[in-house]
């Protein structure tokens, strides 16, 4: 199998990602969640339309993103919730994970929170 974590991480290729994790605990009876910020290497583009082909209708806001990186991302799931990053002054929800551990990289499709 051909190792592209390289390319990823390429100083002309890759930038520098903020990436937020949440993680939370049950406290007197409810549910307090803490943002964790994260710090990775990756590449970031615009996501092509067969990536948003992946996203339903009704959560598509314009300017989803693909990212690719090294290190691992999350999507909700029944023990935890989406990570956030925070690019080009956006925020983005991890919608979509496709883990290509042979190859050394995941890419992330992600969709831009509503703003309103």
């Amino acid at each position: 199998m051909i190792n592209v974590s390289r390319a990823i991480l390429h100083p002309k290729l890759s930038q520098s990602i903020q990436l937020f994790r949440k993680s939370g605990a049950w406290v007197k009876g409810r549910f307090e969640q803490v943002e964790n910020p994260l710090t990775m290497q990756g590449v970031v583009s615009p996501a092509k339309p067969q990536d948003i082909e992946m996203i339903p209708e009704g959560d598509r806001v314009g300017g989803e993103i693909a990212i690719f990186t090294t290190g691992e991302v999350f999507v909700t799931s029944d023990s935890g919730t989406s990570d956030e990053v925070s690019w080009n002054g956006e925020r983005y929800k991890i919608y979509a994970v496709q883990p290509y551990r042979d190859y050394g990289y995941y890419k992330s499709i992600a969709v831009r929170k509503d703003s309103r």
